[in-house]
C-alpha cells in the first residue's frame, strides 16, 4: 500500500482546511524569517560601529581614573613604543591613538562646554566610514595655514554660529592642573545622528592638542585588525606581553551593542513563541478534525489489523506534507519580501535619541532559512503526532 499517495490524496480531498494550514504557517514562518532578518541586520550594524568607533582592539592604562579631570585621563604616557611594536604583528591594519578631554571653547559671546578628542586628523575619519558624516572636512582636514584646525560636532557649531574658517578659542586645563586657552580655526562639522554627542563633541590633532596641555599622553590606543575574528587572540596574546596597560575587545566596551541585542532578542523570542503556539494548534486542529471526519476509515483499518502507530504515521505524514508545503511557501515569500524592502530602501523613524532615521535592510540567509524550516515542519510532526495518537486511542477504545 503506498501511504505516500494516500496521504496526498487525504489532503487534496480536504483542500480547503488544508490550504488554510498551509497559509496559517507559511505566514508564520515568513514573519519569523523577515524579523529575525531585520534583527541579525542590526546585530552587524551595531557591530560594526562599535568597531569602527572603538576599535577591534583597546589599550589603556590600567591606571584609568574615571571622568572628570582633563589630565585624570591622558595617563598612556609609552604609547609610541607600544605602537611601534604592535605594528610587527601582521593582524594589525591601523593604529589609532585617541585622547580625551573636556573644557570651554567660545566664538565671540556663545560659549559651550565639549568633550573634546586629540586623533590622528589623517586616518580618524576613514576609520569610521558611513557611520560619520562630515561636510567641509578635507582628508585630512588639518589645512595649510598656520593656525591649528578644530572640528565640531554639527550641533555644537549651531550652538557657536560658527562656521568653517571661524577663529575659535579653546579653554582648558594642562597636565599640572593650569588654565590654558589655544586659538584654533574650524574646519567643518561632523554629524553622528546623535544630539547629545553632536552637541558636545570636537576633535583636534594630537599635535593641537599637545600644544594646549603641554603632555603627549594620550587616553587610549584604538587597534583596527584585518579581521575582527582576530581581537579575542590578538589581546590574549598581548596582554601578557605588556603588563602595564589593559588590553579590551570591542565586545568589551559595546554597552550599547548587549543593551540593543538583548532587547531584540526578548521582542523576536517572544513573537517566535507566538508564531510556534499558533502553528502547534493549527495543526492540532486541522489533524483532529481530519480524523474526526474519518473515524469510520480509521475503524475499517484497525479492523482490518492496521496497528494504531501505522494510522498515526499516516497521520503524520499528512502533516510532515503540509508543513514542507507550507514551508516552501513561506520561504519564497519571506525572500521576495526581504528583497523587495532592500531594493526599495525604506527607512525606518529615528529611534530614541536620535535626529535621523536608518535603512531597513532585512538579511537574507538560506542556512537560517532552513534550519527555522526544519525547526518549523518537526513542532508540525510534534502536534499531529499527539493528536493524532490521542485521537486514534479514543476511536479504538470505541470500537473494542
Amino acid at each position: 500500500m503506498n501511504w505516500f499517495l494516500i496521504a496526498l490524496r487525504n489532503i487534496v480531498r480536504d483542500a480547503q482546511r488544508s490550504m488554510a494550514t498551509v497559509l496559517i504557517i507559511a505566514v508564520g514562518l515568513s514573519a519569523l524569517l523577515l524579523g529575525s532578518g531585520f534583527m541579525l541586520a542590526s546585530y552587524d550594524s551595531l557591530q560594526e560601529i562599535a568597531k569602527r568607533s572603538e576599535g577591534h582592539v583597546v589599550i589603556l592604562s590600567k591606571q584609568t581614573l574615571p571622568l572628570g579631570g582633563t589630565h585624570q585621563q591622558l595617563i598612556l604616557n609609552d604609547w609610541q613604543t607600544i605602537a611601534d611594536e604592535l605594528w610587527l604583528d601582521e593582524r594589525v591594519l591601523q593604529i589609532l591613538p585617541r585622547a580625551r578631554f573636556e573644557g570651554l571653547i567660545s566664538h565671540h559671546n556663545n560659549s559651550a562646554a565639549f568633550f573634546g578628542t586629540g586623533v590622528d586628523p589623517k586616518n580618524e575619519f576613514r576609520v569610521h566610514g558611513p557611520f560619520l558624516r562630515t561636510q567641509g572636512v578635507l582628508d585630512p582636514w588639518l589645512a595649510p595655514e598656520a593656525m591649528a584646525d578644530v572640528v565640531l560636532g554639527t550641533q555644537l557649531a549651531q550652538t557657536l554660529s560658527a562656521k568653517p574658517g571661524d577663529v575659535l578659542t579653546l579653554h582648558s586645563l594642562d597636565a599640572q592642573g593650569q588654565a590654558q586657552t589655544l586659538q584654533v580655526q574650524l574646519a567643518g562639522t561632523y554629524h553622528t545622528g546623535s544630539p547629545e554627542i553632536d552637541n558636545h563633541s570636537l576633535m583636534i590633532s594630537l599635535s593641537t592638542l599637545a600644544t594646549l596641555l603641554a603632555t603627549e599622553s594620550v587616553s587610549q590606543l584604538s587597534i583596527y585588525l584585518n579581521d575582527s575574528d582576530d581581537a579575542i587572540a590578538f589581546k590574549e596574546n598581548f596582554q601578557t606581553h605588556f603588563d602595564k596597560v589593559l588590553l579590551q575587545t570591542w565586545h568589551q566596551r559595546a554597552e550599547l551593542y548587549d543593551k540593543v541585542k538583548s532587547q531584540y532578542d526578548r521582542i523576536f523570542g517572544v513573537m517566535g513563541i507566538i508564531v510556534l503556539v499558533v502553528v502547534f494548534l493549527a495543526i492540532s486542529n486541522t489533524i483532529a478534525l481530519a480524523i474526526y471526519q474519518r473515524r469510520d476509515e480509521i475503524t475499517t483499518l484497525s479492523a482490518l489489523g492496521t496497528s494504531p502507530l501505522r494510522i498515526c504515521a499516516n497521520f503524520v505524514l499528512e502533516a510532515l506534507l503540509i508543513g514542507l508545503m507550507a514551508t516552501s511557501l513561506g520561504m519564497l515569500a519571506a525572500y521576495a519580501l526581504s528583497t523587495s524592502i532592500n531594493v526599495a530602501e525604506l527607512m525606518m523613524p529615528a529611534p530614541p535619541g536620535r535626529t535621523e532615521g536608518y535603512p531597513i535592510v532585512i538579511y537574507i540567509s538560506w542556512p537560517h532559512y532552513f534550519a527555522t524550516s526544519g525547526f518549523l515542519i518537526a513542532i508540525v510532526m510534534l502536534a499531529s503526532s499527539l493528536s493524532s495518537f490521542k485521537a486514534t486511542r479514543i476511536n479504538r477504545s470505541l470500537s473494542d
